[in-house]
């Protein structure tokens, strides 16, 4: 099989990181898949690693930071929700979806336990509980 390369400067890469953002984020996607894709997950780690490294590095590690992005974390667990494996999953394969789910932003352990929880309507069912955690 043959590969395919592509050679971006910061630009390109700056527009495809938008574009990819669009894709994986939007709350009303035309293709569902591709907010959990692994691939494209890849894919956009390697365009964010590319940021974090150029002149603008500093920024970008802000803005890929999870918890300075609550926006998109909510639209993470909104398509964490209607993907089909979500409730049938372990614990461990849960983990390995929300990773996709979550990339390209930074977090670590713990918030990401927190969107799984949070998916799976924990804070939801303490709400309705009037339970206060």
């Amino acid at each position: 099989m043959e590969q395919f390369h592509l050679t971006l400067d910061y630009y390109g890469a700056l527009n495809l990181h938008k574009a990819l953002l669009e894709a994986k984020f939007h709350l009303s996607p035309d293709n569902e898949l591709v907010s959990g894709s692994p691939l494209i997950a890849r894919i956009y780690i390697q365009i964010r690693d590319f940021l974090l490294k150029s002149e603008e590095s500093e920024a970008w590690k802000a803005w890929f930071q999870l918890k300075n992005r609550p926006d998109y974390r909510e639209r993470a667990i909104l398509r964490m929700r209607n993907c089909k494996r979500w409730n049938k999953a372990a614990f461990d394969e849960k983990s390995v979806i929300a990773a996709a789910y979550l990339s390209p932003f930074l977090y670590n352990e713990a918030e990401r336990n927190a969107v799984i929880l949070e998916a799976d309507g924990e804070p939801y069912r303490q709400h309705q509980t009037g339970d206060p955690g």
